[in-house]
């Protein structure tokens, strides 16, 4: 995949010297194969992998702090040894020497910045390369665009971030390496539109089998295959990814692809013309900002590779999607990871929204969401609008941020968003724009956007969480205690994730100590919360929209010691009619604190609550309720006198 390029790569003024070395004076820092260090004599030696690890994580940091504590992890993961700190010392003594006087590490508390000439890194040229690209392509400009990318994939020397640990190639390789197969699918799209696809079809055809699920190069090859008078191969590769499509995630080829079928089949004249892709040309000054407002991936990710998958095919740029807006929300119950997901799909997808990713907490989850007119200003302001620029009303901010989308390539990221009314004045309009939403409701009113909705983990994925967290070795020691652990959290990643957490910080616990301790029912939520993360405290929140009959309700159907229960269970229990006791249990439904299925195909409904969620309402019905009064709702459901919802049918 790393083989030569089919033209050479042009000469940046910006670049290394004669020979491909830097000029005398300038080191070159490249991470797009091996981690190297390059200076006018040839390579300078970095004899440690974890060396390699320190500098390479200082270079993409660009200019940012790395913390100690980052460090530590891509240097041993999540069990680095008590002398850390003295070894990271070390290894950054080791750098200094090696690289003064052309780039300095300075230390700034809480960790070090690397500080070093841009146009040094290889992973800087070749974004700039591929931009001019992109750009060159937009405008109509195949033959220059085709030398451009030519010249920033031969920058890629092999896999990036070759020699480092495992914890930073694992978290930082994919996004790298989406970043170069975006720039391979602007390369190809520009020779086909020179005519040049004669020559492609060896390369779709080893790129394909390689990566068969990317659907750009999919459509590339059936159109290479087609003008190369092969229409059956053409149509049999389509056939191919539908099923592939089928059997690993259960969905269909976007809309451009089954197009793309649809003229091959109809062998449409306009397919034979190698007519350059149009696409809106966007223009920026040197001085426009790109916002990338992205938080950090999360380090352990872990599980949702089918739900990920799910996102990006759906949020995935294409040329052309019929004028369809690109978003989606990504729905569940508190602390299932739907933030963690929507920011590790993100960092996918940032070479396929190169202008820019944005990222806002919209505050659902709490007692004031954020005003959509603020939020609107923030968008602005990140899009380079001056503040005194930004329109006083919620109309014309809307139609601002509208104008300064079309025709750019924006992922924005709506975090914890309340409700549609929150949600609606932040999608972006423009095809070439894509959304991500998360959000506990299900947003169903907003038109054309899907829902992907997110359930706990499961077994497997738990306990590999469970194990990047705390070390494979401390699992591996105690299994049957990592089991109990991970289904006393319910396969909530927020438990597991706190579970873990307060593992490591005790690395004298055996695994059986926290699996006792959360065997208590009473005590459970106590011992999952450590720091600023507290399972009690988040599914709390989900309480707040409701009114006092929907909470009493969610405190008193938790004292059923049943796994599921029917609507006339909950209306005896609640005294309420079936009429009432099914309006607040789809509030409860709607707030995330209740699951419902149904029973064998049939209408029957029954609900049920997470093990975590049921634990708080049982606090809470003990706080809040009167013995007297539990007494009376169960001797309600199981005594012998019944309630009025079992007389009246509402």
């Amino acid at each position: 995949m790393f083989g030569t390029p089919p033209a050479p790569a042009p000469v940046d003024s910006t670049g290394p010297g004669v020979a491909g070395h830097p000029r005398p004076g300038e080191m070159e820092f490249r991470i797009l194969g091996s981690v190297e260090v390059v200076d006018s004599t040839g390579l300078v030696e970095l004899s440690a992998s974890k060396v390699r690890t320190v500098l390479a994580v200082l270079l993409l940091a660009r200019g940012r702090v790395v913390s100690d504590s980052r460090l530590a992890v891509v240097l041993w993961g999540d069990d680095p040894p008590v002398t850390a700190a003295a070894q990271i010392q070390t290894y950054v003594s080791r750098l200094r020497a090696k690289l003064a006087p052309d780039a300095e590490i300075v230390r700034q508390r809480p960790g070090y910045v690397l500080r070093v000439a841009p146009e040094r890194f290889d992973l800087v040229r070749f974004e700039q390369l591929a931009a001019r690209g992109r750009d060159a392509l937009a405008e109509g400009r195949p033959a220059d665009a085709a030398e451009a990318l030519r010249g920033a994939l031969a920058l890629w020397r092999g896999p990036a971030l070759a020699g480092v640990t495992e914890f930073l190639s694992d978290a930082e390789r994919p996004r790298l390496e989406e970043a170069r197969l975006a720039a391979l699918g602007d390369r190809i799209d520009a020779e086909l539109a020179l005519g040049q696809h004669g020559r492609l079809v060896v390369e779709l055809t080893g790129l394909v089998a390689a990566d068969p699920l990317r659907e750009q190069l999919r459509g590339q090859l059936m159109l290479t295959l087609y003008r190369c008078g092969r229409q059956a191969d053409a149509l049999a590769s389509y056939q191919d990814y539908r099923h592939l499509l089928a059997e690993e995630l259960g969905i269909d080829p976007g809309r451009e692809l089954q197009d793309l079928h649809k003229s091959i089949l109809a062998a449409e004249a306009s397919l034979t013309l190698p007519a350059p892709e149009v696409r809106v040309a966007v223009r920026r000054t040197p001085a426009e900002p790109l916002p990338a407002r992205l938080p950090p991936d999360v380090a352990d990710f872990t599980g949702r590779d089918r739900e990920a998958a799910q996102v990006v095919a759906l949020l995935r740029t294409r040329a052309d999607n019929g004028g369809r807006r690109l978003a989606c929300v990504i729905g569940g119950m508190a602390g299932l990871g739907k933030t963690a997901l929507a920011i590790h799909v993100g960092h996918l997808l940032r070479s396929s929204y190169p202008d820019g990713q944005i990222y806002l907490d919209l505050r659902g989850a709490g007692p004031q969401p954020a005003d959509p007119v603020d939020l609107l200003g923030t968008i602005l302001r990140a899009l380079g609008v001056e503040a005194s620029e930004i329109p006083p009303s919620m109309a014309e901010r809307v139609q601002l941020y509208q104008n300064r989308l079309a025709g750019r390539r924006v992922l924005v990221l709506l975090d914890n968003a309340a409700s549609e009314q929150q949600v609606r004045p932040l999608l972006p309009e423009s095809p070439t724009c894509a959304a991500m939403v998360t959000s506990r409701a299900r947003l169903a009113a907003l038109e054309g956007v899907p829902l992907i909705d997110l359930d706990v983990l499961e077994h497997r994925q738990a306990l590999e969480l469970l194990s990047k967290i705390v070390g494979a070795a401390r699992v591996a020691a105690e299994p049957e205690s990592a089991v109990r652990i991970v289904e006393l959290c319910g396969h909530l990643p927020l438990g597991v994730r706190i579970a873990g957490a307060r593992l490591t910080a005790k690395p004298h616990w055996r695994l059986a100590r926290l699996a006792d301790r959360l065997s208590s029912q009473r005590r459970r939520l106590d011992e999952l919360r450590i720091g600023d993360l507290e399972v009690r405290a988040s599914v709390a929140l989900s309480l707040q929209g409701l009114d006092e009959p929907a909470r009493r309700a969610f405190r008193l159907l938790a004292l059923l010691d049943a796994p599921r229960f029917a609507i006339w269970t909950a209306a005896v229990l609640l005294d309420v009619t079936l009429a009432t006791a099914r309006e607040l249990l789809e509030q409860l439904v709607d707030a995330r604190l209740l699951d419902v299925v149904q029973v064998d195909g049939s209408s029957q409904a029954r609900y049920f609550f997470h093990d975590l969620v049921r634990a708080l309402a049982m606090e809470q019905a003990a706080d809040e309720e009167t013995a007297d009064e539990r007494y009376a709702a169960l001797d309600r459901t199981f005594g012998s006198r019944p309630g009025p919802g079992a007389k009246e049918n509402g």
